[in-house]
């Protein structure tokens, strides 16, 4: 399912290349291109030399030509009859269809003509952890229960319950933390905590993978008990759960999301309102009181820490899980939540000199992992604002 989300992302960034290729660009679809492109020194590389292919230059030039009314005709003839359906409509549905195909293959034949050995197809979260570890963000503190604390500096596949870094609690300690149903206590777990600009990977024994975001506090046991597996979490983290006959529990401030192996993000950030989003599996939604509420894939549920309200609507759910992937996706939100998300991450502080300027609108793509200044090009770009970087602040008036 997450995989499918992405592709559409990709796609829809490809068709966007389609119609500029063809002359057929809006001014909408300008902006946001050039958000994608400069929102890393990468995209821009990528997207020069998709432009100095000469031969997919060629193909589209001859793509253009194409008498479409003709073209139908003959593929309608050979294949089926359609009713209903305006053809020239149908026509460009299919131009877009065949895009990625057009684009995907000029990049892969260039990824092979200019490597020198077979290129190593990597998943988009393990391409996304390099990266961070490249750009010095996977940093995190681990508090233990007895108080140690220990700086991490890089995720390891090991499982930080049975690392030998770590001290584990005898079965008499265990025995003697252990509430009723068989969980330990929030205050006798493990805390690791990531700052304002890093986040961290982290395995548990039961091959559970959790990606904390910035500025996140999780708690977890030395071993999960014999009955489930339960942390706690503040802030914001992806869950991959492992499968496994116990349930797994995230206990928030607001509520609590219970399954059994799934992917699913979490996200407190926002005081008293707990934001669930299902990437794929199923899960089960708790206000601290009230009934059990089930989610299906490709719903967020937003619980209420005030009301115990939970909603639950439908949702493209890319922008809330693709800074998993080590993107930043916005969907017309206002520039002042964007900028809290670039403060935070890039460690600066934003000043507005206009008040009205944080109402501004913006939808975009960018690269989590590029530097700053490229990222604020493409802000700039499409608010058509003036930001300047001075000193540990970002400067953001008009033009």
């Amino acid at each position: 399912m997450m995989q499918k989300h992405i592709m559409e992302r990709k796609r829809n960034i490809n068709s966007i290349i389609h119609d500029q290729l063809l002359g057929q660009l809006s001014e909408e679809e300008e902006k946001r291109l050039q958000v994608c492109i400069e929102s890393s020194l990468e995209n821009k590389e990528n997207y020069e030399s998709l432009m100095r292919d000469t031969d997919l230059s060629e193909r589209y030039r001859q793509f253009a030509t194409v008498d479409e009314e003709q073209a139908w005709k003959k593929f309608q003839e050979k294949h089926f009859q359609v009713r209903g359906i305006h053809r020239r409509m149908l026509w460009r549905y299919a131009a877009i269809f065949m895009i990625p195909i057009i684009i995907g293959a000029a990049i892969w034949v260039g990824m092979w003509r200019n490597a020198d050995t077979v290129p190593v197809r990597v998943q988009d979260d393990q391409l996304a952890m390099i990266r961070s570890e490249k750009m010095g963000k996977q940093k995190a503190t681990l508090v233990l229960v007895g108080g140690q604390e220990i700086e991490l500096k890089s995720a390891s596949h090991q499982s930080l319950q049975d690392s030998t870094i770590l001290p584990i609690l005898s079965p008499e300690v265990m025995e003697e933390t252990q509430s009723e149903n068989g969980d330990v206590t929030a205050t006798d777990n493990n805390k690791l905590v990531t700052y304002d600009d890093s986040e961290f990977w982290l395995t548990f024994e039961d091959g559970t993978k959790v990606h904390l975001n910035y500025n996140t506090t999780l708690k977890y046991p030395s071993h999960f008990s014999v009955a489930s597996r339960t942390v706690y979490l503040d802030g914001e983290a992806y869950f991959q759960i492992a499968k496994d006959d116990r349930p797994f529990r995230v206990i928030t401030a607001n509520g609590i999301v219970k399954q059994y192996g799934t992917s699913f993000n979490v996200n407190t950030h926002v005081a008293g309102v707990t934001k669930v989003v299902l990437v794929e599996g199923a899960i089960s939604v708790f206000p601290n009181q009230g009934d059990e509420h089930k989610i299906h894939p490709g719903e967020l549920a937003v619980l209420n820490g005030v009301t115990q309200d939970v909603q639950i609507s439908k949702v493209d759910i890319e922008p809330y899980i693709a800074w998993n992937n080590g993107r930043f996706v916005f969907d017309n939100c206002s520039l002042e939540t964007l900028m809290e998300v670039i403060s935070r991450w890039y460690d600066k502080k934003i000043i507005f000199e206009d008040e009205d300027i944080k109402t501004i609108r913006f939808t975009g793509d960018l690269d989590r992992y590029g530097s700053i200044i490229p990222i604020l090009k493409a802000i700039q770009r499409v608010t058509h604002l003036k930001m300047d970087v001075e000193g540990e602040a970002i400067i953001i008036r008009r033009e």
